[in-house]
């Protein structure tokens, strides 16, 4: 890996906000891709969970039970998109609803980022960072060598 655990993330973030870009125009949006979009989320918060904020939890308790919260906020918003046909009225209302919790989310997490840029050293952010590829990789049904 050549990618510390914060550079990890905010690439999996840049990557997240133009898939739902594109999921909010229609002749872009499809069942594949909002397929690959909701495993992308599902994979990238349980690996937030299992490393970044399980290893920062002790140094900014409230960050990480407010990023929590943020987490749980947005897997209600994908569950209300699960019921939403692609093509149908409802669903820019509520792709734009589930983009702004993610921006929002995005937003708050860059100072918990910011934070423990100033106290995990390098090796751990690299460990942290393989640590992360492995349980998106566990979450989404299969694993990295």
């Amino acid at each position: 890996m050549d990618q510390d655990i914060i550079e990890t993330i905010r690439q999996d973030h840049e990557q997240i906000l133009k898939m739902l870009d594109d999921l909010e125009v229609h002749d872009r949006a499809s069942s594949e891709t909002y397929s690959v979009a909701r495993g992308l989320l599902y994979s990238h918060m349980y690996g937030e969970e299992m490393t970044i904020y399980e290893r920062t939890r002790s140094e900014m308790y409230e960050r990480v039970e407010d990023s929590l919260a943020e987490h749980n906020s947005i897997r209600i918003g994908l569950d209300r998109l699960d019921q939403i046909e692609i093509t149908g009225t409802e669903w820019v209302p509520a792709i734009q609803d589930l983009k702004r919790l993610v921006r929002f989310h995005i937003d708050s997490e860059e100072r918990l980022l910011r934070a423990a840029e100033s106290f995990l050293d390098k090796s751990e952010r690299f460990e942290l960072a393989e640590r992360f590829q492995r349980a998106k990789g566990e979450q989404s049904g299969y694993t990295l060598a």
